[in-house]
């Protein structure tokens, strides 16, 4: 039973494809679209690295061409593409860029700040007291301190 599935469903699609063959022979505003084609390819008008069988796949580009025109869509579309393509690679270099300052070894010290000043003549006596403590000892271990 399968195969008599397939066999009807080739046929179907056979006749259906025959019906929209002979339909678009007969539509003028395609065939107008396919001589202007054929002109532009034969002018060699067509932009530098235009691919026209990938944009024939694509429905927005035949839309393009049957609003604005043979010529005009396929500039437009092209238009597009680079567009398209320019912010693709814009968004891989800023992901290159991110992923390199990743990279780069970070320091682990907290901030390179110097520290405040010493406020002494606000100093509370008894963390004056403490101070001068330091200071003698730091005196009597041979060390200098500096104010």
């Amino acid at each position: 039973m399968k195969p008599m599935n397939n066999t009807m469903a080739q046929r179907l699609n056979a006749a259906n494809a025959n019906n929209s063959a002979k339909a678009a022979e007969n539509d003028p505003e395609f065939e107008a679209l396919v001589n202007e084609i054929s002109a532009l390819v034969s002018e060699g008008k067509l932009p530098e690295g235009f691919d026209l069988a990938a944009a024939a796949k694509d429905s927005a580009f035949v839309d393009l061409m049957q609003e604005y025109g043979a010529e005009a869509g396929i500039r437009i579309y092209a238009a597009e593409q680079r567009a398209l393509e320019a912010e693709n690679n814009a968004m891989e270099r800023v992901s290159a860029r991110m992923r390199e300052r990743g990279a780069l070894p970070k320091s682990t010290r907290g901030g390179s700040a110097a520290p405040a000043s010493t406020n002494y003549s606000g100093l509370s006596s008894e963390a004056f007291r403490a101070l001068m403590q330091q200071m003698k000892k730091t005196a009597r271990d041979g060390g200098k301190t500096r104010l």
